[in-house]
């Protein structure tokens, strides 16, 4: 059997009861999360420009395009959806996927869901086995992948979420190869665009090709059986020969599930998960020591490879490009004492007091980056601090606030997604979305959560 057949196995056969509760524990933390990140997101330019495109479609009404007050069809809700939670690149992230796990999934779910009126319990399974897909997708094809500058989030998320879509459908075993064989063929996205409104329309269009492998292959449409393994199929294009390992991708699927294994960051700061634990040590050593920006001679963070390749924006001019600028950041925690929701407007990033500090700012690679593994996360982000007067403070960060290894508090993860819903949804709308989806696996069908977050 090869791996394509058994990762559609895999997905066929597994049942509600079959996934271990814990892992519905944390996929509904990380559900809460990615529509608190959509919600956010809807009011955006990138979310207004989106959802107007959807509603000039004028397609088929069964899925809510969260925010707007108006359904469209599946794939495009999922367009819409996708695109907006990933607008402020606050949605979560897990680091065997080298991406942003719920948010090309859930979109596709959430959409197609409503189309099928899915229950809360198919929600979930269906979340949990995508999760999985993406993620040993991930586990098998990077490094490699994500370096040669693919945007894992898009590609992989395809990938995972056509899974989840053909359990929503119920496809057999050679339904879903072909579903797989399908968004294969439409996984897209480049790490060039990171910065610019069309990162976020990745997960988007990821969603939406995800709806529609699904339900094509449901017609009878077809495709490779085999896509991962075939001489010119995904890994072997998407990584490179000899550069990907399938026995990674399948050997351990659901065993453990990834969920609770590499799990996932939900993030604190709404910017590249690379700035994160710069960010905690710069404000660690402002609550240490009452900086100001004129006492400041300059600042330099050692990282590891992965920060240096993401992070391309050293001299940013617009919101979208400080969130991918280690420099913007750390002078905007320096000069604000805080990132929030506001910290990534153009005007912000432009102001003459951050764009004097980038001077003083410089990222540098770890002297032992060459001897580590590119994933991230073996080594700890140093940040040191020069004063004018010549002292230096210095601390370093191995996990940032939300990372499994350090996670948020379920308090803390409340606010934030009721930060994120409020000027959107009213405040009894808001506590009721939060206790559907901490009940979810009692909720009959998902069109009574959609009809909330619809607004």
């Amino acid at each position: 059997m090869g791996a394509t057949e058994q990762l559609a196995t895999f997905v066929v056969d597994n049942a509600f009861t079959d996934v271990p509760s814990q892992v519905y524990a944390r996929a509904k933390e990380a559900i809460l999360d990615g529509l608190g990140c959509a919600l956010v997101g809807s009011p955006t330019q990138g979310g207004q420009t989106i959802t107007r495109y959807v509603r000039q479609r004028g397609e088929a009404m069964h899925a809510a395009v969260i925010g707007s007050g108006f359904k469209s069809s599946a794939p495009l809700a999922a367009l819409a959806n996708g695109t907006m939670a990933h607008a402020l690149d606050y949605d979560d992230v897990n680091w065997r996927m080298s991406g942003h796990p719920t948010v090309p999934l859930l979109p596709a779910i959430l959409a197609l869901g409503q189309e099928v009126r899915a229950s809360g319990e198919e929600v979930l399974l269906a979340y949990a086995l995508g999760f999985e897909v993406e993620s040993k997708i991930g586990l098998g094809v990077n490094p490699r992948h994500y370096d040669l500058g693919w945007h894992a989030t898009s590609t992989l998320g395809a990938l995972g979420a056509s899974m989840a879509c053909a359990k929503l459908l119920r496809l057999d075993v050679t339904q879903t190869r072909m579903a797989l064989g399908i968004a294969a063929s439409t996984a897209a996205g480049l790490r060039q665009n990171f910065g610019t409104m069309t990162k976020p329309l990745h997960p988007g269009q990821a969603a939406m090709n995800a709806v529609t492998a699904a339900q094509l292959s449901q017609l009878g449409w077809t495709a490779d059986v085999n896509i991962l393994e075939a001489p010119y199929g995904f890994c072997q294009l998407y990584a490179g020969a000899g550069r990907h390992d399938l026995d990674d991708i399948i050997k351990q699927l659901g065993n453990p599930y990834e969920l609770l294994t590499s799990g996932v960051a939900i993030k604190q700061y709404p910017c590249c998960a690379f700035t994160h634990r710069a960010l905690d040590a710069m404000l660690a050593l402002l609550q240490q020591d009452r900086l100001c920006a004129d006492d400041v001679a300059a600042i330099e963070c050692r990282v590891g490879r992965p920060t240096t390749q993401v992070l391309i924006h050293t001299r940013p001019r617009t919101g979208l490009e400080g969130k991918f600028s280690m420099q913007y950041c750390l002078a905007a925690a320096l000069l604000d004492k805080r990132i929030g929701l506001l910290s990534f407007s153009d005007e912000k990033v432009q102001r003459p007091a951050a764009q004097q500090l980038f001077e003083r700012i410089t990222m540098r690679l770890h002297p032992e980056a060459e001897r580590q593994d590119t994933d991230g996360e073996a080594l700890p982000v140093t940040l040191t601090v020069t004063h004018k007067d010549g002292r230096t403070r210095s601390t370093q960060i191995q996990y940032p606030k939300g990372h499994p290894a350090n996670p948020l508090s379920p308090i803390a993860m409340q606010e934030k997604f009721e930060d994120c819903a409020f000027g959107v949804l009213e405040r009894p709308a808001i506590r009721q979305v939060v206790e559907l989806v901490q009940g979810l696996e009692s909720v009959a069908d998902i069109n009574t959560l959609m009809d909330v977050l619809m607004a």
